[in-house]
């Protein structure tokens, strides 16, 4: 049975790592952070198979691209699959609810325990099926002040070395943390705990779960400890019910890829019943009571810190299955087993009785057993995934292998048992170096490969080549509206500088190959680097060969524009980067939504914020710390987030935005005010449990109902409690005077619009006479024409073609030639199209750019990291047949094929 591990992604500006085992029946991800989906699309790998997922921890980091690529898989026929991961797991999909659910998918979350491994006793198996077993110990900090010294060993009890690290992490994390939305303001008596060995049973539980549903005062935000945890696990279920599958024992599902029962592998013993899977089915309800209400508190100290690199971690090993050796003819012949149907069973793994004549005339009967007659079976392949954030973490890592029996076997050499081939280091800063870690390394068998991702030893260069390549094209056409990427090919230190480590250690490179079985080094994929036209374009020496027919109709382009001075109006040297300009899904020419706005000499607005929009916002400014103008300053200058609606595509990246924002040192001296509805608020407070976004902090995140600032001032009067003070509509519209005041903003409101879910319009109003008017995502709607008469620009969402009114309407989405009909009637100078559906993956029909005469608005279509000047939003309307013919002249394998893939999907737009 032949199984290898790749890197879809690694540490750069728009991804982290993730790494996939795959074998013949099944594939297995290990780690899912932004972009994951849109890094498998520009790999043309395929998801299906996927049987688990698998995280080291949970938050932004590892675990930002979930509920996208739990959508993607139920809409692409995925029927079920297991999510492993440690403490908080539950609660963070939980969070999820409003926005990520799929009928037709059954998930089977299982957390594991962030307590020490026990001395002498085995690393939990948190995951067993015919291909792997999965292992899994914590890696929980200890306090820098405690830290071991640089190239000292661990303590000689590695059980009071566990002790030590748990006591000093909780210590830790027991400072005094700012008020998030996750924390209301009474407190509750925590009660048992809950883990794998908990002594309520799962049906118990789930009966006084529905007797207390009976109430009508429920509040689950007032259950504790085992009950709590049953509420997160019942939530789960009633996203994910799976009504046409089922898991089996170990969470797998019952039937293969094919459909067909698979048959009883009777070389691996049954996988042992795992608690997780033993939870009772139950009818799926779509908003069971308290489904809308907060979620009770996480009050596990290992999960909860003020820096989210201080989180515990899993680190984990899977062994592969176990392949018998060849049958041998000579053995069985000895043993009297001849060729025939006896023998054939005993090649299947059976145990036979032969007759057997000594050739004197006795007969006796002899048992024959398959390992009478097989040579030696290989020792089963096993990888390590190891993710080490800090060097606090380096002790109790060290102690999981030298001082228990937990991972201590995987030090040793090769046996029977198993065959150590390479290990996954994911490093934070510091970590690689460090004397401790490195010779950590050199415990593991020469012939054991190391795969290390460390920011501080890898290059950036660019993630998605496709979309790159289109934008270094229209490079040629403006290099101002089109700027290149931003991407670093030459790491800050090379890998093989550092000294002393073992000599199998390569960089952790996106679309890497590891075979395990059979064994062979890491090897670059060489369909990967076909496909890559950008970094052998913009290495080579020669200029950019562009087809003939662009060439000229880019000569032709710049011809029109040429000499043509943009207007002078208010509001012209506003910047509008249009950062994500897809529906539903990404693509790999786009990304779903995100818009962000400069006003210069005031600060920045985010037009929503899907997953990957920080990403973005890294490749189109760059993320070097050093630089005077970066996405660093982009993001201490971010004055006003707006978040249309609760539809994934919309938000998703909401909350990496808040967590990097975070890490600015200094934080800004400015507050970052966020205006969204009581679902996104809802959400975040859930999910603030889990990771700090910085609410209620000093110049933290300020949260802004948007009904309360409607720009007919009828704001509802419903309210949302935070830790400490309570967010209505008058703290709100208090709020956004502030806001407006830090922006010279005349007015900022809201519309609220006519979409699937309740969705609002945004109408910016600067104090120099200029206006911008976004839609969201809606059906037309006289509202928006009223509310933002005679603006500078409108941003409006056109996801159908013409051809498709009535799909248009039935997604609630409005097609192209009725977002310029909105233009036109509110009499807007500007207008520019986005949010196009996938099956338009790099420009719309040529037809939505007819125009009745002169007085009609400015119409320009928006495409990924182009940066528009207000004033120059008239160029991009001359450069559409450039554009146009650019896409013609440069398509790419699988283009047709992500065309039509939003015809299958289930809009979530």
């Amino acid at each position: 049975m032949s199984w290898s591990a790749s890197v879809l992604s690694t540490v750069s500006s728009d991804t982290e790592p993730t790494v996939v085992l795959t074998f013949d029946s099944a594939k297995y991800v290990f780690n899912v952070g932004e972009n994951t989906t849109r890094a498998f699309l520009q790999s043309r790998r395929n998801w299906k198979k996927t049987r688990g997922i698998f995280l080291t921890s949970v938050g932004t980091q590892r675990a930002s691209g979930l509920p996208g690529l739990l959508m993607t898989f139920a809409d692409s026929g995925l029927s079920s699959l297991n999510i492993v991961g440690p403490s908080g797991l539950l609660h963070f999909m939980a969070a999820m609810r409003k926005y990520t659910f799929r009928d037709n998918l059954a998930v089977n979350p299982i957390e594991v325990a962030l307590t020490p491994a026990v001395p002498s006793g085995d690393a939990p198996l948190v995951y067993k099926d015919e291909n792997v077993s999965v292992y899994a110990v914590p890696i929980v900090p200890q306090d820098e002040s405690s830290d071991t010294p640089s190239g000292q060993g661990t303590s000689s009890s590695a059980m009071s070395a566990s002790n030590q690290v748990v006591a000093s992490s909780r210590s830790a994390s027991k400072r005094k943390r700012t008020p998030s939305p996750s924390q209301p303001s009474k407190r509750f008596v925590r009660g048992p705990d809950l883990d794998l060995l908990s002594s309520l049973s799962p049906e118990s539980a789930l009966s006084k779960l529905q007797d207390l549903m009976n109430k009508t005062a429920f509040e689950p935000s007032s259950l504790s400890g085992e009950m709590a945890q049953a509420w997160r696990r019942f939530i789960v279920q009633t996203m994910f019910p799976g009504i046409k599958s089922a898991l089996g024992p170990s969470g797998c599902s019952s039937e293969d890829s094919k459909g067909g029962s698979k048959k009883k592998d009777k070389s691996n013993p049954d996988p042992p019943e795992l608690k997780p899977s033993a939870a009772p089915k139950i009818a799926h309800i779509a908003h069971p009571p308290g489904f809308n209400k907060q979620l009770p508190i996480l009050e596990d100290d290992l999960i909860l810190s003020t820096d989210p690199l201080r989180k515990a971690t899993l680190a984990y090993a899977v062994m592969g299955p176990r392949v018998r050796g060849k049958f041998d003819s000579q053995k069985a012949n000895a043993l009297g087993l001849k060729a025939g149907p006896l023998r054939s069973k005993v090649a299947r793994g059976e145990t036979v009785i032969v007759t057997v004549e000594d050739g004197q005339g006795n007969v006796t009967e002899r048992t024959v057993r398959p390992e009478d007659c097989m040579g030696q079976s290989e020792s089963p392949g096993v990888i390590l995934l190891l993710d080490i954030p800090t060097r606090s973490h380096i002790p109790s890592l060290l102690s999981s292998f030298t001082g228990s029996a937990a991972f201590a076997k995987y030090q040793t050499r090769e046996t029977v048992d198993h065959a150590l081939r390479t290990v996954f280091h994911i490093c934070g800063e510091g970590v690689l170096e460090d004397e401790r870690y490195k010779t950590f390394m050199n415990g593991f068998g020469e012939k054991v490969h190391h795969v290390v991702a460390s920011r501080e030893h890898i290059s950036n260069p660019i993630t998605f080549t496709s979309a790159a390549f289109n934008q270094l094209r229209l490079n040629q056409l403006d290099e101002n509206i089109f700027p290149i990427p931003n991407f670093v090919l030459q790491a800050k230190q090379d890998i093989g500088t550092i000294s002393d480590l073992p000599i199998h250690t390569t960089a952790m490179v996106t679309n890497t190959l590891v075979d395990i079985r059979p064994p062979r080094p890491p090897v670059k994929e060489k369909d990967a680097e076909a496909h890559d036209l950008f970094h052998p374009s913009i290495l080579s020496t020669a200029p950019l060969v562009v087809p003939d027919l662009t060439r000229k109709r880019f000569a032709e382009a710049r011809a029109r524009v040429q000499g043509r001075q943009s207007p002078t109006g208010p509001g012209g040297d506003v910047i509008i980067c249009t950062l994500g300009t897809g529906s539903a899904i990404p693509s790999k020419y786009r990304n779903v939504s995100g818009t962000l706005i400069q006003i210069p000499d005031y600060g920045n607005v985010l037009l929503d914020a899907g997953e990957g929009t920080w990403g973005q916002l890294s490749r189109n400014f760059g993320d070097d710390v050093s630089a005077t103008s970066s996405v660093w300053k982009v993001l201490r200058d971010l004055r006003c987030i707006f978040i249309s609606h609760i539809h994934g595509d919309h938000h998703i990246g909401l909350a990496k935005i808040l967590a990097m924002r975070r890490r600015l040192d200094p934080l800004p001296s400015e507050p970052l005010y966020l205006v969204a509805n009581q679902t996104v608020f809802l959400y975040l407070r859930d999910y603030a449990a889990v990771e700090d976004l910085g609410f209620g902090t000093n110049n933290g995140v300020l949260p802004i109902l948007n009904d309360a600032i409607h720009w007919r001032s009828n704001g509802s009067t419903s309210k949302w409690r935070s830790h400490d003070a309570q967010v209505d509509q008058q703290s709100s519209q208090d709020a956004v005077k502030n806001l407006c005041r830090t922006l010279g903003l005349e007015s900022l409101t809201t519309v609220d619009v006519e979409h699937r879910a309740k969705c609002h319009g945004l109408i910016i109003k600067h104090k120099d006479g200029w206006s911008i008017v976004f839609s969201g995502d809606t059906v037309p709607t006289n509202k928006l024409v009223r509310a933002g008469a005679n603006a500078t620009l409108l941003i409006h969402e056109a996801t159908m073609a013409d051809d498709q009114v009535e799909m248009a309407r039935a997604k609630m989405h409005s097609t192209f030639g009725q977002a310029i009909g909105i233009g036109k009637s509110m009499k807007a100078q500007n207008i520019l199209l986005t949010h196009f559906s996938a099956r338009y993956p790099k420009m719309p029909p040529p037809s939505v750019l007819a125009t009745d005469g002169p007085d009609d608005p400015t119409l320009a279509l928006a495409f990924d990291m182009a940066n528009i000047r207000i004033g120059d939003m008239w160029k991009m309307n001359a450069y559409m047949g450039a554009i146009e013919q650019s896409f013609i002249d440069s398509p790419e394998d699988g283009d047709a094929n992500e065309a039509v893939m939003d015809v299958t999907q289930v809009d979530i737009s």
